[in-house]
Parts: C-alpha cells; sequence; structure tokens
C-alpha cells in the first residue's frame, strides 16, 4: 500500500487546497477505507468559510461522508475483513484514505454503487438516531414531516423496516404523493389542501401518533 495519499484541506484559504499526506494507520478500534466516493454535505461549505480567517491557519482535512473498501483493520474490529465494501462517516473523510471508528461503517449492499452509498451513511444514521432518541417501538404510528425530501424518504424507509404499524408523510406537492406511497408511506397529507391535525386524527382514528419526525419545523 501506499505510503503517501491526497487530501483536501479546509482552513487555509476560500477554497479546499489538495496536500499530499502520510496515510494513517488504524488504532484499536479504528478501521482504514480506501476511498471511492465521498459526499458534500451542508456542513462542509459551512465549515470552509467559518475556518476561512485571512492571515490564519486553521488547516483541517476535509469532508464527512464516504463510501469505500477495507484497506486494513486496527486491533478490536469485529466482523469486518480487509476488502469489505463499506460507506460511513468520520471526519476528514476528503482523503484517499480515511479512518474511521469500525462501529461508524456500514456494509454496502451489492447492488449498490459507491457514488450512491457515500450520500447514505448520515441520514440514515439521522433518522434512526432520531427514532431512537424519540423512544421509538415496532408497532408505533410515525408522523413524519417534509417526507419527500432525501432524508424524509429514508425516515419513511427506516420506520417501515423497524416495524411501524403506520407512517404518515407529508409534502405540499400533490404530485409527490406516488413517491411515498411507493417508499412505504400508508397515509399522505398534502399541507396545501388539508390541515395536517385533522388528517391526523383522521387517518389514526382520532389517537394521534406516537412519534413525529419533523423536517419542517413551525408551522406548517
Amino acid at each position: 500500500m501506499t505510503e503517501t495519499m491526497t487530501a483536501l484541506f479546509g482552513g487555509q484559504g476560500p477554497d479546499w487546497v489538495a496536500h499530499e499526506v502520510p496515510v494513517p494507520e488504524p488504532g484499536p478500534g479504528q478501521v482504514l477505507v480506501r476511498t471511492h466516493a465521498v459526499a458534500l454535505n451542508n456542513a462542509d461549505p459551512q465549515m470552509l468559510a467559518e475556518f476561512d480567517t485571512p492571515g490564519s491557519d486553521n488547516a483541517y482535512v476535509a469532508g464527512y461522508e464516504f463510501a469505500g473498501d477495507i484497506a486494513a483493520l486496527g486491533p478490536g474490529t469485529h466482523n469486518l475483513t480487509v476488502g469489505d465494501r463499506v460507506m460511513g462517516t468520520a471526519p476528514s473523510s476528503f482523503a484517499q484514505f480515511v479512518l474511521a471508528d469500525y462501529r461508524h461503517v456500514i456494509a454496502m449492499p451489492d447492488n449498490l454503487e459507491y457514488n450512491e452509498a457515500t450520500a447514505l451513511p448520515t441520514a440514515l444514521l439521522t433518522e434512526h438516531g432520531a427514532l431512537m432518541l424519540a423512544g421509538y417501538t415496532p408497532g408505533q404510528t410515525v408522523l413524519i414531516t417534509a417526507a419527500t425530501s432525501g432524508i424524509g424518504l429514508l425516515g419513511v424507509q427506516i420506520a417501515k423496516a423497524l416495524g411501524a404499524a403506520a407512517v404518515i408523510g407529508t409534502t405540499r406537492s400533490p404530485d409527490k404523493e406516488d413517491v411515498l406511497i411507493k417508499a412505504g408511506a400508508d397515509t399522505v397529507v398534502v399541507t396545501t389542501n388539508r390541515n395536517l391535525t385533522d388528517a391526523v386524527l383522521e387517518a389514526t382514528d382520532g389517537r394521534g401518533v406516537d412519534v413525529v419526525l419533523d423536517h419542517a419545523g413551525g408551522r406548517l
């Protein structure tokens, strides 16, 4: 394996800058992943702008999401082997090799390409984490606002995969109802046409929902 790699650094001006740096070695509980694709998140340009301070050097390797093949394993990693195709999250992922906690990588399905997989980990962790934080248990009813957003569509699918009794998704666009039904929503509420509270109570026989994943905020 090569001893150096190219990484994109922020904190040295208004743009990311490529530098050649040593390939890191995995420590306990870490995996080294040879990246095939990385994803650009909202936080990446925000961080780039925040650390663009004239006259200072706040250099950091940018990026948070990646997909690639495991190149090396540190001690204490489990259920992973060199060569596994994985996607995951870790700081400093805009590089040819990324160090990640082995618990923060996920095996890639065989039918998924690297450039597709790299856009999934943060959204998957966000939606799953939100459900767990809300105390979700199988058999509950889940309301997902702005459900036709990228992250909202994943929320619908995760809730169904985890055994939700019913998933209610909201959208402002009537032409997106079919998208939500195909994703697994049991009820779609077009909020430009209906009052959300009335629609939810009707869909749940007056009981309401157990968990809400709110991607909109404020008044709908």
